[in-house]
């Protein structure tokens, strides 16, 4: 198959999953609405947290809501520090943010095998249902 063909077929179920085209897009759609709503409240809530903690410590390097709000985003959705916690709370908070990020790649990847898997049974029983409408024997 040519590879525009994979692009075009890759943008196909995009648009799929965005519409809600079958249940399995339904399924992966409801799953990264969450795990992005969730990370959105999980981020507001530990800028707040690392701003109270951080914001007066000697040698930190998160000043205002912003560094918070920067320190707490890059961590969450990457592992990687864009600042350095001076106090061992926002230590504690980095080890935390950490596993939350592994947590949701994991998460995301699994989401994903599983409609991979799932759409594809979906597929192979759409083939098979034609193939017995036009009087084939499926393969």
């Amino acid at each position: 198959m040519a590879p525009q063909r994979h692009i075009q077929r890759a943008g196909t179920e995009f648009v799929a999953v965005a519409r809600g085209a079958s249940d399995t897009h339904i399924h992966l759609r409801n799953r990264l609405l969450a795990i992005f709503w969730i990370t959105v409240v999980a981020d507001v809530i530990a800028t707040g947290v690392v701003w109270i903690i951080e914001h007066d410590a000697s040698g930190s390097q998160i000043h205002d809501l912003f560094d918070a709000f920067l320190f707490s985003t890059s961590q969450l959705l990457t592992a990687a520090s864009v600042a350095s916690p001076a106090t061992d709370g926002g230590k504690v908070l980095e080890l935390i943010f950490g596993i939350y990020a592994l947590t949701v790649v994991a998460a995301l990847a699994g989401s994903f095998g599983a409609f991979f898997h799932r759409r594809g049974r979906e597929q192979d029983a759409e083939k098979a249902r034609r193939a017995a409408a036009a009087g084939h024997t499926p393969a």
